[in-house]
């Protein structure tokens, strides 16, 4: 009996790994051929859990130009969300334009979508690493965890954080913390990259950083991470870059066609750098995923990229941090191994 409940396991990973790698080249393809009707499936690409964030982070549009209501998603709502998006999506990050370690459930809503075989990725700030969250995302089984620490000085992390990352000794130590619980725990998980977002306010302490993280045991990835001005629409933000604007020009973004991002409310939107609903696809309080994902409001954002008339999408008219390919091209797959897909800004060699 029980060597039969282990194939019957075994075959349902199997053909849930075969049906998700589908639906994800199925969107791949259509993206290639800028289809405007998408038969697939989308992936999940983040579930926010909360818009609540201590944080008063220089670089990030929350901070002065979020107006929309502040709350946290609620357990029937994100229950209901993973069973609809396990069949297709194999990963989710559950944070957004918030910090999730502030939600009440975040350690059961990572146990219940490991639950439905979703890998489970969450970025935070160090100093918000209490002792019960650090213990809480390595008992729920968290599989990655990306800590923000932009600085080795108070008065950096002060500039770019505000006055609840000042305290860099602490905000270390909880780290540290959260490192000895894994190993006490035994546990491989979650696998930890600390993160440094580079800008004109840190970049000179880059250098102190890497030293003084790379030789810390149990940080698995330490990482600079590229700069990305969101929607390109704050001119606050954009004059923060350190390295020139990415040109992007002859790429079409390939997220209308592959992901979507959830608020906390159950509103859709197209991708990650909708800090405010500027977007909104659809609100799966009163809609299925694969309704949104076929509905006409996605239909018109693919249009508006495939022939690139973006000055009428506010999301998109002025985001320089597109990822995707020159596209189409008759010879796809091929071109995904000949030409260089442009990717999200995500770390810089130094």
């Amino acid at each position: 009996m029980e060597l039969t409940r282990r194939n019957v396991s075994l075959f349902s990973s199997v053909v849930r790994y075969f049906r998700r790698k589908a639906n994800s080249e199925l969107n791949q393809f259509l993206y290639n051929r800028q289809s405007l009707a998408t038969p697939g499936e989308p992936e999940v690409f983040q579930i926010e859990l909360t818009n609540h964030c201590p944080m008063t982070c220089v670089m990030c549009p929350r901070t002065e130009g979020m107006s929309r209501v502040l709350g946290y998603m609620d357990e029937e709502l994100f229950q209901r969300t993973v069973t609809e998006i396990s069949s297709c999506s194999s990963k989710v990050f559950l944070h957004h334009f918030g910090d999730s370690l502030v939600h009440p459930k975040v350690g059961e809503f990572i146990r219940f979508a490991n639950r439905q075989h979703l890998r489970c990725i969450l970025s935070t700030n160090a100093a918000l690493l209490t002792e019960k969250r650090a213990r809480d995302v390595v008992d729920s089984g968290l599989e990655e965890l990306v800590i923000s620490l932009d600085g080795v000085s108070a008065a950096t992390n002060l500039a770019v954080r505000g006055k609840a990352a000042q305290d860099v000794d602490e905000a270390e130590r909880k780290v540290r913390y959260l490192i000895r619980y894994r190993q006490e725990r035994q546990s491989n998980v979650p696998r930890l990259i600390m993160q440094f977002v580079r800008q004109t306010l840190n970049d000179h302490e880059v250098g102190d950083w890497l030293s003084r993280w790379r030789v810390v045991p149990g940080v698995d990835v330490v990482k600079v991470k590229s700069y990305v001005s969101w929607d390109g629409q704050d001119h606050r933000i954009n004059a923060l870059r350190v390295l020139p604007e990415p040109q992007v020009d002859r790429l079409v973004c390939d997220k209308p066609w592959t992901s979507v991002t959830i608020l906390w409310d159950g509103r859709v939107v197209p991708c990650c750098f909708d800090h405010d609903a500027k977007y909104v696809l659809g609100d799966l309080r009163q809609q299925s995923l694969a309704e949104i994902w076929s509905g006409e409001r996605l239909r018109e954002l693919r249009q508006a990229h495939r022939v690139g008339a973006l000055s009428s999408v506010g999301l998109c008219a002025r985001c320089v941090d597109k990822e995707g390919y020159a596209v189409p091209r008759w010879y796809y797959p091929l071109n995904r191994m000949l030409q260089a897909r442009y990717p999200l800004g995500d770390q810089e060699k130094i």
